[in-house]
């Protein structure tokens, strides 16, 4: 099997997107004292991880991030026993602070730079992009990549759908067949992938079992560097 291109997913693929919201929410009390200089971490971050359950499905349901994340944040107040109105103002603090924040996956930043000296390198991603350049500008990748392909941005359906992985494909030139794809999500990363005729990699840190029914990944990596072995 021939890998001729690679395609990565970003968020806990190669950005760690619960550590950056720790360190997020670690700044909130000093950013907005009038609002949460009383309220302890722990509280903070239960309240923060109801309201990702809470809004899992509002997820691009709307035009714009800030419209959609205003979804989010009053589930966050609601959740502290707050007021919804100063939904803005939490929602313009995470979108200025959380794709600023230094949270790489471990070893992320130097295999892509050590693949991207060696073959074509992209991202196959499910956000906005007005969150995702910023990531991928911390995380000093951004221009390793031949092609960014974000789901808010390109026009097309988001991952599982093959649409998306087939075109990070024609950006990069190369065929779906000879194109790793790299991501953690076993239903929209490998499986997606699968269908869509790319190589399944499978980012799984804490050694999931594949679901029942569905086939295993290609490869599978537990730590990020074991990619460059099979390269």
């Amino acid at each position: 099997m021939e890998i001729g291109a690679i395609l990565f997913d970003v968020d806990e693929t190669l950005y760690d997107r619960e550590r950056a919201q720790r360190l997020v929410l670690e700044r909130l009390p000093a950013a907005l004292p009038e609002l949460f200089g009383h309220v302890d971490f722990d509280t903070l971050w239960q309240a923060w991880q109801l309201s990702d359950r809470q809004t899992s499905d509002h997820k691009y349901t709307v035009a714009d991030i800030h419209t959609s994340r205003n979804v989010r944040s009053a589930a966050f107040l609601r959740a502290l026993g707050l007021s919804e109105d100063d939904t803005e103002v939490v929602t313009d603090f995470y979108l200025k602070t959380y794709p600023t924040v230094s949270a790489p996956i471990s070893g992320a930043a130097e295999v892509v730079t050590a693949c991207a000296r060696r073959l074509p390198v992209g991202v196959v991603s499910n956000s906005y992009p007005d969150v995702q350049y910023g990531k991928l500008e911390t995380l000093g990748l951004r221009h390793h990549f031949h092609c960014i392909v974000l789901s808010e941005e390109y026009g097309g359906p988001r991952k599982p759908a093959a649409e998306i992985f087939l075109r990070g494909c024609e950006l990069l030139g190369v065929p779906p067949a000879a194109t790793l794809y790299v991501g953690d999500s076993f239903a929209n990363d490998v499986i997606g992938a699968r269908r869509a005729g790319l190589i399944p990699c499978w980012y799984n840190p804490q050694g999931q079992q594949v679901p029942v029914g569905e086939m295993a990944a290609a490869f599978q990596l537990t730590e990020m560097p074991q990619l460059l072995e099979l390269l």
